[in-house]
């Protein structure tokens, strides 16, 4: 994809805390400390007053802000002073913070400040989940207690989602047997609330239960309702995902909290960039109202809007949701309402967290208490940059993650230098060499108090040898058959330590590894480059999903390798296993299930790395088993993931048609679908099935229009086959493969100006095509635009330099545009091709007349240059001169019993003045000519031959010598002989009496 120059969303213009604050006071911005008495917000408000305001902004920064959190002896205090009377709130907040810390999400959503919040109404069929959410806040949080005690179960929800989604581990019991239906159904009661229990009862009169974590979720009307209210500018989020009411649920509150005036992704209104602003903006809420319908956003009333300004966690989290949002989506382009909105919500998170946060100073000199206060800052300014550079990553914002991941490294004071040093990678390696590795030094003041405590934890790991129990992913190590060593043995023992990082630090670095991926071509310097950065995160194994990611990239990587390829199966596999409490093959054990780490422990660092959500994680797995022939298993993961058209291949691959066959006309009879139809399609080759797709789909499914096609252009019926394909396009615009298959078609029916659009379409979806610019050329070619044709030929040739038919287009092209350096250019290179011993038979040799033109052509030019005494022009044509008698001095050495190349040759070396030459070229083209059997009988050979010798008699006698006449006369002499022999009793051809004629001139001259 095309780099987009966007810049980002400008920071917010409202009153939070920041460094424009209107207090003089430093403590405002002193993150860590959270002191807000004495500032004022908002001037209507009087939140301060309230005892629970500093309890509860205490709270969130604690356990939704842990990257600030106070030290043990300031918590005391501030919790002795916000102590009262009314501690009702406080109790809910309190509740709601154990259970976010103890990892168990479902119970914060079942919890009294849950119930309260949602209340008894039931929802209304005229609004939506997320209309009927937003209402709720708005009427709820009065306070700013109130907005914490929300916040947290918006950060509950999304949590839930990413543990069921991404993280693991789900929450079934196991092996445990569940002896209640709370137990049966982790979520009951929660997915969804009572409240849209009348929703979900719709189904038909059925009872089905929603996202059991331990089956694939069903596909019930309550299911579909959530997708259709998480569905963003037309693309369809994954069907297969887990509880997603819970992203409903958090991108709701956070929204509201975060942004009260934007509108929800749902409204056309969100494509519009928005921040909050004053009542002035241009797109305020004012404005927004008025462009939009007036439902679209909840009236929230001026306590609440002060309230959520006194909110530090609502816009980072509010940021985190809308990227979980868009990795759910299906699309292959990001969407544009969701990347708006991220940006906005983004920019107020830099604004409040990286504004005035000073450097690393590595001299220092304040106390450890102020050094940690001052580092927390900036730990949480990395952690925001870090993000928001990932964001960009997810939205395909291509090149600009990097300046955020460089932004991140700044503010972390991390030290990093990518280096080499010798050392062996594997066991039989005698000599060392030139290895890959990243130096990295963390500024975090406890560095160096962890690094004694590591070393100390190391010793005693390698005391009692349980290393097994550690709370990491499991490492997969190679066999003992197997040649490479785990890790790179430096020669240097220094270069083999590594000084300890933090969490932070380690996502870093990990960040700074896809940036070379995503930036540098998959080629063997890239795979060093990522696998030094890998190495360095695996020294440590701190937090779980940090170490799971570096595994996962190194097992990707590993997968392209032979020596690696089992090895990195396997942990993959083992990566997806571990998303299950259940027993599988690498994970075997009870200990292993018991010993994973606990859910708030994976999510901690998630939002600082990429990692696959389960869906993708199977799917990667799936292909990976595909692709090295192991069919059955990579089908069952794929029917696991309902990714049908794979199942049906990889059975089919397998050789188990008929098993194919039985699951969709099993999925068929459970439930119709177009896709399911096509599929059936495929496997029988009846077209009936792919018409019964389209008919459901209200002929809207183009992969059914596609199949068509194929059918029919199997069975050599172009012109049906060029219809659907045409109906295909229709409904389905951007699909560069299916226009380049209309193409071809249209260029075999003769239809150029169709032909024509479906491989601009191409081009211009897909520019690294060299094919379809080939196949543009050509049309401009057949419709004698040479001109137009050029360009495309140039961009054929960009992307691919090796087709000889592209060359060969460029040649002509070239000459008829006179472009005959670029032309010489083309020969030389078909020259080339056409010497390699494995193409020299498909190559096409350099046609007489191609290479006449450029001959007489690069004449006239210089003719020209001549007459219209241009010393530019005749500079340049003198040039191509030189490169003209290069290429016939290149063409004669190859073809050598060739007439033409003589002839071109002579005429050639006339022209330039290079007369003592074309002697010499005329009597290799009269040997050439002589050497065809038969040319005295060939009217078109004979008549060569008699001119040729002509223009040798002519040479001759304007020499004038006696030796040169006597040579002339006996030439003659031979020709005519053989012409007189083989018309024996004929008439003799004209051209022999005049050869006669010059004979006897000659005997006169003598």
């Amino acid at each position: 994809k095309k780099e987009r120059q966007t810049k980002m969303a400008p920071p917010s213009t409202d009153n939070r805390l920041s460094a424009e604050s209107d207090s003089d006071d430093d403590s405002v911005i002193a993150f860590a400390m959270l002191d807000f008495s004495g500032v004022n917000f908002d001037e209507g408000s009087n939140d301060d007053d309230d005892p629970n305001t500093a309890f509860a902004l205490l709270q969130e920064s604690k356990f939704l802000l842990p990257e600030l959190h106070l030290t043990e002896k300031e918590e005391n205090e501030k919790e002795e002073a916000g102590d009262g009377d009314d501690g009702n709130i406080r109790v809910r907040i309190k509740e709601l913070s154990r259970l976010l810390n103890d990892g168990l999400y479902a119970e914060a959503l079942r919890s009294k400040a849950s119930r309260m919040f949602f209340g008894t109404e039931e929802d209304s069929e005229s609004k939506t989940m997320a209309k009927f959410i937003r209402e709720r806040v708005a009427s709820y949080c009065t306070s700013v207690a109130s907005c914490v005690e929300v916040e947290m179960l918006g950060v509950a929800a999304l949590d839930l989602f990413l543990q069921l989604n991404y993280t693991g581990p789900n929450l079934d019991m196991g092996t445990k047997v569940a002896t209640d239906p709370e137990a049966a159904d982790p979520l009951r009661g929660v997915n969804p609330h009572p409240v849209f229990l009348l929703s979900k009862n719709k189904n038909n009169g059925t009872d089905e239960k929603e996202n059991s974590t331990t089956s694939t979720p069903k596909k019930n009307l309550f299911h579909n309702k959530v997708l259709s209210e998480l569905a963003v500018d037309g693309e369809w989020p994954c069907q297969v995902c887990h509880a997603p009411y819970m992203l409903l649920l958090s991108r709701s509150i956070f929204i509201s909290l975060s942004d009260p005036e934007r509108p929800d992704w749902t409204t056309h209104s969100a494509l519009i960039p928005h921040k909050k602003s004053g009542k002035d903006s241009k797109y305020g809420a004012k404005a927004l109202m008025q462009k939009n319908d007036s439902t679209s956003i909840p009236q929230y009333s001026a306590s609440f809007i002060a309230a959520t300004k006194q909110l530090k966690a609502a816009d980072i989290w509010s940021a985190r949701a809308v990227v979980a949002h868009q990795r759910l989506l299906q699309g292959d382009e990001p969407s544009l309402t969701l990347w708006n909105e991220a940006q906005s919500v983004f920019a107020r998170c830099i604004e409040t967290f990286c504004t005035n946060v000073e450097a690393i100073d590595s001299d220092d000199d304040s106390t450890a208490i102020t050094k940690m206060t001052k580092y927390k800052k900036q730990a949480m300014a990395s952690r925001v940059m870090l993000e928001w550079g990932l964001a960009q990553t997810h939205f395909n914002q291509e090149g600009k993650g990097k300046k955020s991941f460089n932004q991140a490294v700044k503010f972390a004071g991390l030290k990093i230098q990518v280096t080499g040093a010798e050392g062996k990678r594997t066991k039989f390696q005698r000599n060392a060499t030139a290895q890959m590795t990243v130096k990295a030094t963390s500024a975090s003041p406890n560095m160096q108090i962890k690094q004694e405590e590591k070393k100390k934890e190391a010793e005693e790991e390698d005391a009692h040898d349980n290393t097994a129990s550690k709370n990491v992913p499991e490492m997969i190590e190679h066999s003992e058959d197997e040649i490479l060593l785990e890790r790179i043995k430096f020669t240097n023992a220094k270069d083999n330590e590594h000084k300890t990082l933090t969490d932070l630090d380690q996502a870093i670095l990990l960040s700074l590894c896809l940036d070379v991926k995503n930036t540098n071509p998959m080629d063997g310097l890239t795979g060093e480059q990522m696998g030094a950065y890998l190495e360095r995160v695996l020294h440590q194994h701190d937090d779980w999903m940090i170490y799971a990611t570096a595994l996962l990239e190194r097992a990707w990587l590993e997968s392209e390798r032979v020596h690696g390829r089992e090895r990195a199966i396997l942990q993959i596999q083992a990566l997806a296993d571990q998303h299950t409490n259940r027993l599988t093959l690498t994970q075997s054990t009870f200990e292993s299930v018991e010993n994973s780490a606990p859910p708030q422990e994976r999510l901690k660092n998630l939002h600082t790395i990429v990692y696959p959500p389960r869906w993708g994680a199977l799917q990667d797995l799936a292909e990976r088993y595909a692709k090295i022939g192991i069919m059955t298993s990579a089908a069952e993961l794929f029917e696991e993931i309902e990714l049908w058209d794979e199942v049906v291949e990889c059975y089919r691959g397998a050789g188990k048609v008929n098993k194919a066959e039985e699951i969709v006309r099993k999925r068929l009879s459970e439930n119709e679908t177009p896709r399911m139809w096509a599929a059936l399609g495929e496997l029988t080759k009846d077209p009936a099935h792919y018409e019964r797709a389209l008919e459901l789909s209200n002929g809207r499914f183009s992969a059914a229009y596609c199949c068509l096609g194929q059918h029919y252009f199997d069975k050599g019926d172009l012109r049906k086959a060029s219809e659907n394909y045409m109906k295909a396009v229709k409904v389905k615009p951007l699909d560069p493969f299916v226009w380049f298959r209309l193409g071809a078609i249209s260029m075999r029916l003769g239809e150029w100006e169709t032909a024509l659009h479906a491989f601009s379409e191409v081009v211009q979806q897909e520019p690294e095509e060299g094919d379809a610019w080939a196949n543009v050329a050509a049309v401009h070619m057949h419709n004698k635009n040479p001109s137009e044709a050029y360009p495309a030929l140039l961009e054929a040739l960009k992307q691919n330099r090796s087709n000889w038919r592209v060359w060969v287009s460029k040649l002509y092209t070239c000459i008829d545009l006179k472009k005959y350096d670029e032309a010489i250019q083309a020969c030389h290179q078909l020259m080339d091709f056409k010497a390699k011993k494995n193409e020299s038979e498909a190559v096409t040799g350099i046609e007489e007349k191609c290479i006449r033109a450029i001959v007489g052509g690069a004449l006239a030019a210089y003719d020209n240059a001549i007459a219209n005494d241009e010393t530019a022009a005749i500079d340049s044509s003198r040039r191509t001169l030189a490169r003209v008698r290069e290429l016939l001095v290149r063409i004669s050495s190859t073809l050598k019993s060739e007439a033409w190349i003589w002839e071109c040759n002579a005429y050639f070396n006339e022209r330039i003045g290079r007369s003592d030459q074309v002697m010499e070229d005329l009597m290799k083209e009269h040997r050439a000519l002589q050497s065809v059997s038969g040319w005295e009988t060939d009217k078109v050979q004979l008549s060569k031959v008699c001119r040729v010798v002509t223009q040798i008699s002519e040479l001759h006698r304007e020499e004038g010598s006696r030796e040169s006449l006597v040579k002339c006369k006996f030439l003659i002499k031979a020709v005519v002989k053989k012409i007189e022999a083989a018309y024996f009793n004929r008439q003799i051809p004209e051209e022999t009496a005049q050869l006669e004629n010059i004979l006897s001139e000659v005997e006169k001259l003598i």
